[in-house]
């Protein structure tokens, strides 16, 4: 009996052992079902991009949807640099630009190393714009410097515009729009949120770079140091060049010919040159007599430069900032042996031109040339240009209140002729076309003068003289001083800055989201 009894016994503690497992892995199953609903639901939802930390730097934090506004903004600059600077060729998109038929990490950067793709560039560039402007935030912060009324009307303004252009686009409204464009979670709130920090790093920015005051005598003693950087230098040059040739197939000639006797012969040819120079309208004349064939080509609009000393080139610049230069010397120079495109050149001096004359301002609208002239009429695309631009003069003329503002809503109201307007402050004499230079330098300008100037290349041009600002070359050694004290107090703010806390959900959101990462 007592053996039957353990028995039984050791059965019902086997069996409560086997429920407990079974409670117990029941209960594991049930908690890991709960967390993955609670993912899904949290992932699924705007709250996993706008309601948690992503990213931490220093003691700001940012969404996942704060990234990914960053991550687009800086794909935006990039891709908007690019195409500026060397158009929206295919064979130019496809060798600076990723594709955007694939994911980013997908993608080798070009100019990394082979394990570097188009997602770790934007991500890092995203996150230094983000240090950046939290640096900034910050300081601005600290000083008290706050975005002014018309600041948040501006973004207001800018935030209507779009939404009013997307609904026309076929979105439901801005938040559809911008869970789209920026990624979901995305949203009005978080939008207005970044472009006021980018309002606001970026105003600060400018104040506390225009704080920095510099006396006389430093900014003299500045442009002094750097005086073959900042002077401009006059001058004509012709060259010519030592690239190898290679056959022409579609002419019977042989035209080969090796770098070393591409590089002899310019030589020659430049020594030629040099031989016939004996005043500057003799260095015109020989080079029209060059491209005699070419009824277009002006010996003296082609040949004459005007050059800032820290952009001459290599080959040039030592001739020309030589103290000893005088106007008149003429000689031949040559680039480097390591120069991509080896050029010799003929040059003949001018001047040198140290800013010592007040910069301008004003403000210009653009009539071009037209092709579509009248059938039959003898006018010219330049003289309807013209015409045109008198026909807007006229109208300002006619205003009962003028002066630059009424100029600038004037060019805005007359875009049916003027195809172009823009403002000009503080420019120097070559930041001009030659044409455009000599009416705004003329020492009779006064403030208000309006005139139509037509520049060949561009188009007449509705002018506005606002007025003289200070001595060109001090502006110019004032702005690098100022640029330099910036750089140097913006390394200090951002320097504490550097340090990146990056939360989960920065490597989930880019695998689930496709991001780019």
């Amino acid at each position: 009996m007592s053996e039957y009894v353990s028995a039984r016994k050791a059965e019902e503690e086997k069996a409560a052992k086997e429920r407990r497992k079974y409670n117990v892995t029941v209960g594991i199953v049930v908690a890991c079902v709960v967390l993955v609903l609670v993912f899904v639901i949290l992932f699924d939802s705007n709250l996993f991009y706008n309601g948690t930390t992503a990213l931490k730097i220093g003691d700001q934090k940012y969404t996942v949807a704060d990234f990914n506004y960053n991550y687009y903004s800086t794909y935006n600059s990039y891709y908007n640099s690019v195409t500026s600077s060397y158009g929206s060729s295919q064979d130019v998109m496809s060798m600076f630009l990723p594709s955007t038929q694939s994911p980013f990490r997908d993608q080798a950067y070009f100019g990394g190393d082979s394990d570097t793709t188009w997602a770790d560039y934007f991500e890092d560039a995203a996150i230094e714009r983000m240090k950046n402007s939290a640096a900034l935030c910050a300081a601005a912060k600290a000083e008290g410097y706050e975005l002014t009324q018309e600041d948040l009307d501006e973004i207001d303004s800018s935030i209507a515009s779009l939404t009013e252009s997307v609904v026309a686009g076929g979105y439901k409204d801005l938040d559809a729009y911008l869970a789209v464009y920026y990624g979901k979670g995305s949203n009005e709130k978080v939008f207005r949120e970044n472009i006021e920090r980018d309002y606001l790093a970026s105003n600060f920015s400018q104040y506390k770079n225009d704080s920095f005051t510099f006396t006389a005598d430093e900014i003299a003693a500045h442009y002094s140091e750097n005086a073959d950087d900042y002077d401009y230098f006059n001058y004509r040059l012709y060259s010519f060049s030592g690239t190898a040739v290679t056959d022409d197939e579609d002419t019977e000639e042989d035209e080969t010919m090796s770098a070393e006797d591409a590089s002899a012969k310019a030589q020659a040819d430049a020594e030629a040159y040099l031989a016939a120079v004996t005043d500057e309208q003799s260095f015109i004349d020989y080079a029209a007599s060059l491209n005699a064939d070419n009824e277009d080509y002006d010996g003296d609009a082609a040949t004459i430069r005007h050059t800032q000393g820290s952009s001459l080139a290599d080959a040039l610049k030592d001739w020309m900032t030589d103290p000893a230069r005088k106007a008149g010397d003429v000689e031949v120079l040559k680039t480097g042996e390591d120069a991509a495109t080896p050029y010799v050149y003929v040059a003949y001096f001018l001047d040198r031109d140290t800013n010592r004359y007040n910069a301008v301002s004003g403000y210009y609208g653009l009539v071009t040339e037209s092709a579509d002239t009248e059938e039959g009429s003898e006018e010219t695309a330049q003289e309807k240009a013209t015409l045109q631009a008198q026909e807007v003069k006229a109208d300002y003329d006619a205003l009962t209140e003028k002066g630059y503002d009424a100029f600038v809503d004037l060019m805005a109201d007359s875009s049916d002729l003027v195809t172009s307007s823009s403002s000009i402050t503080s420019a120097g004499r070559y930041s001009l076309p030659d044409k455009l230079s000599d009416w705004f330098m003329d020492e009779s300008r006064a403030e208000g003068d309006v005139d139509v100037v037509y520049v060949d290349g561009y188009g007449a041009f509705v002018v506005y003289f606002s007025g003289v600002d200070g001595v060109y070359g001090d502006m110019l050694s004032e702005a690098d001083l100022r640029n330099e004290a910036y750089a140097d107090w913006e390394d200090s703010a951002v320097a504490n800055y550097q340090d990146v806390e990056k939360g989960w959900q920065m490597g989930l959101s880019k695998k689930i989201t496709a991001l780019g990462g």
